[in-house]
């Protein structure tokens, strides 16, 4: 593994990686560390989630809370890059939000009209306070013609709203329900699709092969980067994780159990 050390930039997932959730606010062991030696040694890093729950801006804040020197522009969430890909896409764009209150700031912050009637483009992030109201207003736009788009691809995260600490429903849950009523398809926006990857390596200047993805998730964090051909390592936090029997497409270069074994291999 010390040849990774070769590499120009380390890409880092957040919840499963960093830290258990984003919600507590605690780092995994050795996760100062290593990115600390990284440093060192001159590699670069970004950090890459699927949170749109939070905008940036906080979720740059709670990872500083952990003591992690992270910059603002290493920092890349789903919720930033939806943001500019809209900005960027579509001319006077008019946004329908299912959002906690992150992708609605991201949005509002980057100048894009967000509006509670009518839209031209739904947008889904995870929403632990989602009412039907909400829910069905999303579907009669989308059943109008507006286009959905769903910022991340989780199907469900273990997090802490209010008094309540265990999983909650994602933003691809939600978004699959809107799909599934108005027979639309969903445009994703985050890991494994390639807009977030491609928006890192056009930044950093580098081309897939002097990257290292490194994530928990085997459908978003492992099989973005294959597809990209950016090396990648899954942490399996100790789950017994078969990794022979993961399609080729989706087997990771290297398995590690956590950042603390990571730093240890190669420091």
């Amino acid at each position: 593994m010390k040849d990774l050390l070769s590499k120009q930039v380390f890409l880092l997932d957040i919840e499963g990686v960093i830290c258990e959730s984003i919600d507590k606010e605690i780092s995994l062991p050795f996760v100062q560390k290593f990115i600390s030696a990284l440093k060192s040694n001159n590699i670069r890093i970004a950090i890459v989630t699927n949170i749109s729950r939070n905008p940036k801006a906080i979720v740059l804040e709670k990872l500083r809370s952990m003591d992690l020197l992270i910059k603002s522009d290493e920092l890349y969430t789903s919720g930033s890059t939806t943001t500019q890909i809209i900005k960027e896409t579509y001319k006077n764009p008019k946004c329908f939000v299912i959002s906690e209150w992150g992708l609605k700031k991201d949005l509002e912050d980057a100048g894009i009209y967000v509006s509670n009637d009518d839209a031209d483009i739904v947008v889904v992030g995870a929403n632990r306070n989602l009412t039907y109201r909400e829910l069905n207003h999303a579907m009669r736009l989308v059943l109008n013609g507006a286009e959905l788009i769903c910022s991340g691809t989780t199907q469900f995260f273990k997090g802490t709203h209010h008094s309540d600490t265990g999983y909650f429903l994602g933003e691809s849950a939600i978004a699959q329900a809107i799909s599934h009523a108005t027979g639309k398809s969903i445009r994703y926006i985050g890991k494994p699709y390639p807009e977030i990857f491609n928006q890192v390596l056009s930044d950093f200047n580098i081309t897939p092969d002097q990257a290292v993805m490194i994530g928990d998730n085997i459908t978003s964090d492992i099989r973005g980067a294959n597809s990209l051909g950016i090396t990648s390592i899954l942490t399996t936090n100790d789950l017994n994780i078969d990794i022979n029997s993961i399609p080729d497409s989706d087997k990771p270069n290297y398995s590690i159990q956590n950042i603390d074994e990571l730093y240890h291999e190669l420091f």
